[in-house]
């Protein structure tokens, strides 16, 4: 019994000599390594020394300098004054004017001109309480993180010595030699240089402006993650989406999640799934269901393709726009559908290929390329290259037609008003006299041009061996009412917005590739 009471009290004897070596909280008394001056000063309180002239405290591993101090040894609590110094485990510094250090809970309260130093890392502040139980320092009424070029500060934080980082809370600015940061919280590594965005955060600079709610900055590499609510501003384009990667360095932004790209000079927006953009190169690209919009007033046209790439033209300060397959888009007054389309800002001309189809004013136009022409943000020229057809229903009778080799319409006021076809030249249409329809005039030439009021044929130029007749109405069986080639693609026609995702296909049979090579002029 006597040897397990003495192997007890041994275990408790060694426990305690372990905890104040190692720096275990605990009520480990402050001990005087020197002073000047030493005496006991009951006025001051009872059981206290007072300590004058380059005065040396220690208490766990970490030693306390100033030019003069009370100790009040019965609770174990230290105030200290003038050129007030903390070395713990020689590596974290602590300076101030004043302090009151409580040994049993390890807390320090530095007051008055205060710096915190570890490596390179100074934390200036004129209140901080640091925590030695936790290694946690808490300053307030506004502190500043000085790291190598960096400068951070906010009205309040917390500094994690072991761990390298500073949290910053309310009225966050990081400063950097390239650019500055403001925010509401933010988490900093003193170590690796990255900021953590933990709340709305603006990152400035001459030309970019970056906004997050949630993600990382790394200072030293100029490269981050944007994670909520996100978009990247400069000076002609914004760059959105759910989660961006930027390096400013190479000018990349990597969008994953509703990828929207603003051409702020020209209305125009890309958006995808998924896309990136490059403000340096101009380079952009989206896809997975992708879409441009053309802004206008108003009115916005919105186009679908499976991808868009926008390249630049560096030599002429301006750029192209691809889209690649199943293109089709919508305006209330303008829709089409191709599978690939160029869309070139050096004359506003958008340029269809393989199979495209043009809805406009009542109008439809068809050949193997066509070729829109915009001014103003509003269509005004469309040039229809190769086995051209236009088709306008003429009321419930039938179907106005124009065929030829090649076709330039003219749009004025939103309405196709002159249309000259060349090479080849067919038409069918049905005149009017007092706005009742008189017959089936079918004619050909080698050029003509028609005119057009109120989306209505009004007059026809024929050019070079003209020919042609007029037919009774409902005389003619369907297939002399159609020229050759014909295909009304209404059903195919986007409708609304939503329509430019349906995958409606338009059957092979409407292919326009050599379609003339068996035409013979002269047999109508």
């Amino acid at each position: 019994m006597h040897k397990f009471i003495f192997f007890v009290l041994l275990l408790i004897h060694g426990f305690v000599a372990f905890a104040q070596t190692t720096g275990t909280p605990g009520k480990v008394r402050i001990k005087i390594v020197k002073a000047d001056a030493l005496r006991h000063d009951d006025a001051v309180g009872k059981n206290t020394q007072s300590l004058n002239g380059s005065v040396v405290l220690s208490h766990v591993n970490t030693f306390l300098h100033c030019d003069s101090a009370y100790m009040y040894n019965d609770s174990n609590l230290v105030h200290a004054y003038g050129n007030v110094h903390i070395i713990q485990n020689d590596s974290i510094h602590l300076y101030g004017d004043y302090l009151e250090y409580e040994g049993n809970s390890n807390l320090a309260k530095m007051r008055r001109n205060v710096r915190a130093n570890k490596g390179t890392t100074w934390l200036y502040t004129e209140f901080l309480d640091y925590d030695r139980a936790t290694n946690v320092g808490y300053f307030y009424n506004d502190g500043k993180v000085v790291n190598l070029e960096n400068v951070l500060t906010s009205e309040l934080g917390y500094y994690y010595p072991n761990s390298n980082e500073v949290f910053f809370k309310d009225s966050v600015v990081v400063t950097t030699p390239d650019y500055k940061m403001y925010g509401d919280t933010m988490r900093y590594n003193t170590q690796t240089e990255i900021v953590k965005i933990l709340g709305p955060t603006h990152i400035l600079n001459d030309s970019t402006t970056i906004y997050s709610e949630d993600g990382w900055y790394d200072t030293r590499s100029n490269v981050s993650q944007l994670l909520k609510n996100s978009y990247i501003q400069g000076k002609e384009h914004l760059l959105q989406g759910d989660s961006i990667f930027y390096d400013r360095n190479s000018g990349l932004g990597e969008v994953f999640g509703n990828m929207a790209l603003h051409d702020t000079t020209n209305h125009i927006v890309v958006k995808g799934n998924y896309g990136y953009y490059n403000e340096l190169t101009k380079f952009a690209l989206a896809t997975g269901r992708a879409q441009m919009l053309q802004i206008s007033g108003l009115d916005t046209l919105f186009m679908h393709a499976d991808t868009f790439k926008v390249d630049p033209l560096p030599l002429e300060d301006s750029r192209i726009i691809r889209a690649y397959h199943n293109v089709k888009f919508y305006r209330f007054d303008l829709q089409g559908r191709c599978d690939s389309l160029v869309y070139d800002f050096r004359d506003s001309t958008s340029t269809m290929f393989h199979q495209p189809v043009v809805w406009a004013q009542g109008n439809q136009m068809t050949a193997q390329q066509v070729k829109m022409f915009m001014k103003n943000q509003l269509l005004h020229k469309v040039e229809l290259l190769n086995t051209a057809f236009v088709i306008a229903p003429e009321d419930t009778s039938g179907y106005n037609q124009v065929k030829g080799k090649l076709m330039t319409g003219y749009i004025r006021n939103n309405e196709l008003y002159r249309l000259d076809v060349d090479g080849n030249s067919q038409t069918i249409y049905y005149p009017k006299d007092d706005e009742q329809l008189i017959g089936i005039n079918r004619a050909e030439s080698s050029n003509m041009t028609l005119f057009m009021k109120q989306k209505k044929i009004s007059d026809i130029i024929m050019r070079v061996s003209p020919a042609g007749n007029m037919n009774p109405l409902f005389i003619l069986p369907t297939a002399e009412t159609q020229l050759n080639g014909f295909m009304w693609l209404d059903n195919y026609r986007p409708k609304s917005k939503d329509d430019i995702f349906l995958k409606l296909e338009i059957p092979a049979s409407f292919d326009r590739v050599d379609e003339f090579d068996g035409y013979e002029y002269g047999k109508i």
